[in-house]
């Protein structure tokens, strides 16, 4: 690359100068996490403790250990946290968690404690 010159990386969300130093370039929006954050009362209360962790980023093995399950049944409460979600990824699902944690943490009473 010649002098100065800049390259778009990471879709086109961040330049990488010749130079070494990288820029965040806001034209590409943030995701807007709204439809699954309404769904997130859908999830039972097990549920709903394996999502707070989730977004924590707990392992399956590391939550089972927490709320004394196996990991076969971490891995059903993840499946359904997807679903009911509507997330495609563990990695959705956690950014919805902790989406969830600012937005209502300090408005919501203690359902979803990950403690």
């Amino acid at each position: 690359m010649s002098g100065g010159s800049k390259r778009r990386a990471l879709g086109g969300n961040v330049t990488v100068s010749d130079r070494g130093g990288l820029a965040v370039v806001p034209d590409i929006p943030a995701p807007n996490w709204t439809r699954e954050l309404e769904r997130v009362p859908l999830l039972s209360a097990r549920e709903a403790q394996a999502f707070v962790l989730l977004g924590a980023g707990w392992s399956n093995r590391r939550i089972a250990l927490r709320l004394q399950v196996t990991e076969r049944t971490v891995k059903a409460h993840v499946a359904s946290i997807l679903a009911k979600l509507q997330v495609e990824s563990r990695l959705q699902a956690g950014l919805v968690a902790l989406s969830y944690r600012y937005l209502y943490q300090s408005t919501v009473s203690g359902r979803i404690v990950a403690g």
